[in-house]
């Protein structure tokens, strides 16, 4: 992966500008990214999450200010906007849905033909796609993508993005109506993505609580602005910007800020279940 630096510079966004159905999604956005780091981004629903995420590779086009690139405005040209969107890949709520091959492989496939790859290429690619997913290629090749569990189908359409070689790859609600094991199963093997393969990551969840342990910096959307931006432990040691903007720490992380009212040494910012234990067990012993 080449790490990249996404900018907004004051983005604005209106779905039907300049009509009477005008509707304000984004206000006045200005962020950086890095990509180095892997980036949550929650808000309740209609907080402007999609809307901001389809600025990435110039799926919207800001109504004013500039999303930028390593520097380069995105919609410079159609040479900065090809090239911006062969290096992010981004796929979207239920992207099983959007399957249509008779077969899996037919599916893997079907993108880098319309790109005129060669055949041993495809195959080189659909083969590492698969193995950084553990999804069983030699298995379900042949089998109907309809045919596969809710869990195969979801790493199918990560797979299918994947061979196109993005430097990040976005995920927007990627444990949509997967049980919670299954969820962080699949949270499990993008987080290893991130470290073993250098691929960028953004999730994209109102879960606030699945994927707390995964990032390491959240962005929250409050009615298309900004109601933080920084490390989860920043967001975690300040639960009331949360609660402003409708969300709520997760169990673990309430359990820990109300400890820490009788036990103020106690670190309530870690993220995973062992990590707390190790705490709780370290800070709350009762002494004689």
């Amino acid at each position: 992966m080449i790490a990249m630096q996404i900018r907004f510079n004051q983005v604005t966004f209106s779905y039907h500008a300049g009509t009477k159905d005008k509707e304000v999604a984004l206000k006045n956005v200005d962020l950086t990214i890095d990509t180095a780091r892997i980036l949550g981004i929650c808000g309740a629903t209609g907080s402007g999450k999609s809307t901001l995420i389809r600025h990435l590779n110039g799926i919207l086009k800001p109504t004013t200010g500039q999303v930028c690139i390593d520097g380069e405005n995105l919609h410079q040209s159609k040479v900065t906007l090809r090239r911006a969107r062969q290096r992010i890949g981004m796929t979207f709520q239920f992207p099983e849905r959007q399957l249509f091959g008779r077969t899996v492989w037919e599916e893997l496939a079907y993108t880098l033909e319309q790109h005129r790859i060669s055949a041993e290429e495809i195959e080189r690619r659909i083969l590492t796609a698969t193995q950084m997913l553990c999804f069983d290629i030699a298995r379900l090749r042949d089998r109907s993508p309809f045919a596969l569990s809710r869990g195969e189908q979801r790493k199918l359409g990560i797979a299918i993005m994947l061979t196109l070689q993005p430097d990040l790859i976005v995920l927007d609600e990627p444990t949509a109506g997967m049980d919670r094991r299954n969820a962080m199963y699949l949270l499990d093997l993008l987080h290893s993505l991130h470290q073993e393969q250098q691929i960028g990551l953004i999730l994209v969840s109102h879960e606030l609580d699945l994927f707390m342990h995964y990032v390491d910096d959240l962005l929250v959307l409050r009615q298309g602005q900004i109601a933080f931006h920084g490390p989860v432990q920043q967001a975690i040691c300040a639960p009331e910007r949360l609660e402003q903007s409708g969300l709520a720490l997760p169990p673990l992380q309430r359990t820990l800020a109300l400890l820490q009212q009788k036990f103020p040494q106690l670190r309530a910012d870690v993220r995973s279940v062992d990590d707390a234990v190790a705490e709780i067990v370290k800070n709350c012993a009762v002494r004689d």
